[in-house]
């Protein structure tokens, strides 16, 4: 008898119907030249959405107590506050040097939080990690950086770790992928750890881990 065919590893093509493949990614500049005409572009100190969102995000680590977490995309620091109360000691990174400035305003008096600039995933600081959040961020990669990202994010979870993801989820062309898409591919390459798979109309959570 022959062997039945092994089920197809999903492309991103089949996840993103190939529109994104050739989207470039959202560069550096863009956030330096939207944090220079807004102080706080995305309104993450003020808006319902936001604050509804990062409850949730919390309320999707169960929690738990983390000894160290990362934050990828920190923006100006918003959330980061509220990572803080979960985890003994944070990094926080982003692109913007700009953003990173209000950021440190923001947590100057937060004990156990870092802040630095770091392109990820081209670079990782170094772990390992308990916990890693990439919330509203990884939708602004293209294919390679995200293929990349997979990669840094399985060694977390080989590692032990938890992944955190949470994205908005309305249709847009502005960026290369579209949160759906992201959390699809997610799955689909992270699938052996996936433990919560919580979508609201406006977003969505899934949470990976590697205990």
């Amino acid at each position: 008898m022959s062997e039945a065919p092994k089920a197809r590893r999903p492309h991103v093509a089949d996840l993103t119907h190939g529109w994104a493949l050739g989207r470039a990614r959202v560069e550096q500049q863009f956030f330096e030249d939207l944090y220079a005409r807004v102080e706080d572009p995305w309104r993450f100190a003020t808006s319902d959405y936001e604050r509804e969102k990062y409850a949730h995000t919390l309320m999707a680590l169960r929690g738990r107590r983390f000894e160290k977490g990362l934050e990828v995309g920190c923006s100006i620091g918003v959330f980061t506050e509220q990572l803080a109360t979960l985890c003994d000691e944070v990094l926080a990174i982003d692109v913007s040097p700009l953003a990173l400035g209000r950021a440190r305003r923001r947590l100057r008096s937060q004990p156990g939080v870092s802040l630095a600039r770091v392109t990820f995933p081209e670079e990782m600081p170094e772990g390992p990690w308990d916990l890693v959040v990439c919330s509203e961020v990884l939708y602004y990669l293209d294919v390679a950086a995200f293929e990349l990202a997979l990669e840094r994010l399985r060694t977390v979870l080989e590692d032990g770790g938890t992944v955190l993801a949470v994205h908005w989820r309305a249709p847009t062309r502005s960026y290369p992928l579209r949160g759906d898409e992201v959390h699809e591919w997610l799955v689909a390459e992270l699938g052996a750890w996936h433990e919560l798979d919580d979508r609201r109309p406006d977003y969505r959570f899934d949470r990976f881990e590697g205990r």
